[in-house]
């Protein structure tokens, strides 16, 4: 009695330890006879009396990197995310479940019809009727089913493996004149099952496919070799049927007049059985599951572990992304400009990925153009406001870091000798700032005691404020019945808060507001929680999703993203600066020159890298959910805490340091322990990586403590 408990318990300690002995107990002495092959090479001098040979494909010609349950979970995973019902998110567990009582039912059905007899089911039935309730037109129904069979299409292509000696095995006999057959007892039907052959290059070596899900019979039946023969006329042929399954492969053939034999590889018994017992185990969500999987991720060369790190951080978001998108029912997602407009890019390719891109009903997918200026600009009031002085006083202290001027007002809001043609008696000292004097700055004392001066001021930014306007009426941002989600790299949401102030504006002005607004961040920072009370009822952020607030370890990472910017900015443009109409009248975004792109952190190598990482994730048999979460604790722990590794992976990058313009400007500062709190304080108001800072002073002994004060502080 307490031996099996016993057992089981020592199982759940060490899982892998546990599968890998009953693998081996199991098939790790198995002997052969004269029924079982173990190697094709052993069939050579059987064959020549055959005219067909038939194969079994799963387990016999190939096999999988995890178990098939696995896959099904995936598939399940997928449809959860990417598939709404008419009234919202599908169930929890119905499409996984489905394929076990309900796939059961649909088969007892068939097998009872005496007018349509069919002992197997097409999982494309399985799935309709499962749906059928929570989507009720049949189109669209369709198309989910569709995209659910071509991404687990897609996933057992990447989880597949050909067994090389049969592939080998294959081209010698295509060579010789025998007929050779698939023949496979499976859910998917004869197109799909051709398909993944396809893809595997696998077709090319069969006359003839019989799968049992178009067919209608199995070989467990044994009707599936009557079917061949009856529709081959290959009653009379010599034929050799091998596979893995003793009864489906060996006994049932035999009864049908066919020869057969056991294809019993032990190594691959013993894969097989290993990967079903971690999986019954749950190995997959230990905390060594999760070790395992950011080994995988960040590979075998140091120097590309730190940006497969955060690539893997940055497609988990984008996945998370198109859930939320899907499953909120948006109608669009706008991912704004420079920072966010890297996980647009993600998002299509995760799209073209999935191999199920066609089928899906996705939101409009575009870009936004808007940055902290251009909110500044949105919600700046005009000069007869009282508030008018100390609005561009605080906005350019908090953009700028320095005091109010002429040159600091051109500087923050980007204004150009255009922009200032009508501020006369300020010519000069506009043209001797656009000329670089810097010398010949004007205070803004100055330009407010003379209120013809301080009004030409206003106007110029009055008007470049309306084109801001004109940009956004023309997105149809705000009016329109829709659900908006934007997405940026994140912080602390202070785009949201700018367009809320806006939205506010049109309300007094009599407007009624349709649009809701939705933030998605991929991280926040300790500004976060306080921008929240300053929403308009129709816009809200959600929780960041990698680096958040609940956790003190990620609010500790979070402390300034120096570390982040690097791999998300979009070097290609330098920062908004304006919007001017097009031929055709459509206000367009100006973006100001590139600066020198300094790092090899491309978005060409995130992309590229984002597609190896995707990879490693479709065949790790870890939950989707869980994977994320590790990812996102990773992140964390690697920059709250970085070794030399990472400080050597950033060497050299830097970031966009600048509020309004882009300034290049290096992670790392110099800290001095005599001078401790100072030095932390420049880093931030520097904004430069606290962490990283003090380990590369050979202080990062003291960052453990560090990051319990920050997560305490900023709580």
């Amino acid at each position: 009695m307490l031996v099996p408990q016993f057992t089981r318990i020592a199982a759940g300690l060490a899982p892998e330890r546990a599968a890998r002995e009953s693998a081996q107990r199991k098939f790790g002495n198995f002997k052969l006879d004269a029924n079982n092959f173990s190697h094709p090479d052993q069939l050579a001098a059987l064959l020549g009396p055959y005219r067909m040979v038939s194969f079994d494909l799963f387990d016999t010609l190939l096999w999988r990197e995890i178990a098939l349950e696995d896959v099904h979970a995936k598939t399940a995973a997928f449809g959860e995310r990417l598939i709404r019902g008419d009234d919202g998110p599908l169930p929890r567990g119905l499409l996984l479940h489905s394929r076990s009582r309900h796939q059961e039912t649909l088969k007892k059905a068939g097998m009872a019809s005496k007018t349509a007899y069919r002992n197997e089911i097409d999982l494309a039935d399985v799935f309709d009727t499962a749906l059928a309730p929570y989507i009720a037109d049949d189109a669209r129904r369709a198309r989910a089913v569709e995209s659910l069979l071509a991404y687990e299409i897609e996933t057992e292509h990447r989880v597949l493996t050909v067994d090389p000696a049969m592939r080998d095995f294959l081209e010698r006999l295509r060579v010789q004149d025998k007929v050779l057959v698939l023949a496979s007892d499976m859910y998917f039907s004869e197109r799909w099952l051709r398909e993944l052959l396809t893809r595997l290059d696998l077709l090319k070596y069969f006359d003839h496919v019989f799968v049992s899900a178009t067919v209608g019979v199995t070989k467990h039946s044994g009707k599936l070799f009557d079917h061949i023969d009856a529709t081959l006329g290959s009653a009379d042929w010599r034929r050799l049927h091998l596979g893995d399954n003793w009864n489906n492969d060996v006994v049932q053939p035999r009864k049908h007049g066919w020869d057969a034999l056991h294809y019993m590889n032990p190594e691959n018994e013993m894969r097989k059985h290993r990967l079903e017992l971690l999986h019954r185990l749950d190995a997959h969500r230990r905390p060594a599951a999760a070790q395992a999987l950011l080994a995988q991720i960040r590979g075998d060369k140091p120097e590309d572990g730190l940006v497969r790190l955060v690539t893997a951080g940055f497609l988990s978001f984008s996945r998370q992304v198109l859930a939320t998108a899907q499953q909120g029912g948006f109608d669009r997602v706008l991912f704004l400009t420079r920072d966010g407009t890297i996980y647009h890019h993600l998002i299509r390719q995760l799209i073209a990925d999935t191999g199920a891109g066609d089928t899906l009903d996705l939101p409009q997918l575009a870009d936004l153009a808007f940055s902290r200026r251009a909110g500044v600009l949105l919600t700046c009031p005009p000069c007869s406001d009282p508030d008018w002085e100390r609005y561009i006083r605080h906005h350019i202290g908090w953009l700028r870091g320095g005091g109010a001027s002429l040159g600091s007002l051109m500087r923050t809001f980007a204004l150009s000798r255009e922009d200032m043609a009508g501020a006369r008696g300020l010519d000069k000292w506009v043209d001797a700032y656009l000329d670089g004097r810097d010398d010949c700055d004007v205070d803004f004392a100055a330009i407010l005691a003379q209120p013809e001066l301080a009004q030409a001021v206003d106007a110029a930014v009055q008007v470049k404020r309306q084109r801001v306007i004109d940009y956004l009426d023309q997105q149809d941002l705000f009016l329109p019945d829709q659900r908006v989600l934007l997405v940026d790299i994140g912080y602390s949401g202070t785009v949201l808060k700018s367009l809320s102030e806006h939205m506010y504006a049109l309300e007094a002005q009599g407007q009624r507001l349709g649009s809701r607004l939705v933030m998605m961040m991929f991280a926040a920072n300790r500004y976060f929680a306080g921008n929240l009370g300053q929403m308009h009822p129709r816009a809200s952020m959600l929780d960041p999703v990698m680096i958040g607030r609940e956790d003190w370890r990620q609010r500790a990472a979070a402390l300034n993203f120096a570390w982040l910017e690097p791999f998300a900015v979009d070097r290609t443009r330098g920062s908004l600066r304006d919007f001017q109409p097009d031929a055709q009248g459509v206000m367009q975004p100006v973006f100001g020159p590139a600066g020198l792109d300094r790092t090899p952190i491309t978005r060409e190598r995130i992309l590229a890298t984002a597609r190896e990482v995707d990879a490693v994730l479709r065949r790790s048999p870890m939950p989707d959910r869980e994977a994320e979460a590790t990812i996102g604790r990773g992140i964390s722990d690697c920059f709250s805490h970085p070794r030399r590794d990472t400080l050597q992976a950033v060497d050299g990058l830097t970031h966009h340091a600048g509020l309004t313009e882009v300034v290049e400007g290096g992670m790392l500062a110099r800290v001095r322990p005599w001078r401790l709190r100072s030095d932390l304080a420049r880093c931030m108001r520097e904004d430069r990586w606290v962490q990283g800072s003090m380990a590369a002073s050979r202080l990062g002994w003291l960052n453990p403590l560090l990051n319990r004060i920050i997560g305490i502080t900023t709580r």
